[in-house]
């Protein structure tokens, strides 16, 4: 991991820009544990963020609870698909132990209730925290050609702007898509 996060990856030069673990939702696995253990030296040694595809927010706190004990600073830790963890006591767990959380369902649905998540989390304080994404691309293999991509645009398209006329000030804005992902993911 170290190599690649300061190398490059197979042999490309380009650096990986951050580490990507997941753990089931029954708790952490011997095997997960391990894997996150070798992420978490190696985000030490180069100032990476790990960023954690799960979606229980049980899981993500004991997650952290591990990185900790290699001495990861909270704030190096991502729980993606925050959106997914329905107890709103659990993301603000996740939110006061230091580290980042990111709803990335925009444009996967109805987007009111993207909209509605992310204003909860204004009033929760949870701003100086947050991520936003759309996630999208995604396609099934079973289709011809991949099936239907979604586009890369909704979130600046018609998400930003619904943010906007819910009455979220621009620096907020600015915030939470500019200066956050900066913060989140430079070294």
């Amino acid at each position: 991991m170290v190599g690649e996060l300061v190398d490059g990856v197979d042999g490309t030069g380009v650096p990986a820009g951050f580490v990507k673990v997941s753990a089931g939702d029954d708790g952490l696995r011997p095997v997960e544990e391990r894997i996150l253990r070798a992420a978490a030296r190696a985000a030490v040694r180069t100032g990476a963020l790990i960023g954690s595809h799960t979606v229980d927010g049980r899981v993500v706190l004991e997650q952290l609870d591990v990185v900790a004990e290699e001495g990861l600073a909270p704030d190096r830790f991502l729980s993606i698909h925050t959106q997914a963890v329905a107890d709103a006591g659990l993301r603000q767990a996740i939110v006061d132990r230091g580290a980042w959380i990111e709803y990335d369902h925009v444009g996967q649905g109805d987007d009111a209730d993207a909209l509605a998540l992310v204003l909860t989390s204004f009033a929760a304080g949870h701003e100086a925290q947050l991520l936003l994404s759309h996630d999208a691309g995604w396609y099934d293999p079973a289709l011809p050609g991949g099936g239907t991509q979604r586009p890369f645009t909704t979130l600046t398209a018609s998400f930003l702007p619904a943010l906007r006329a819910a009455g979220v000030g621009e620096d907020v804005v600015v915030r939470i898509t500019q200066r956050n992902p900066f913060a989140a993911f430079a070294r």
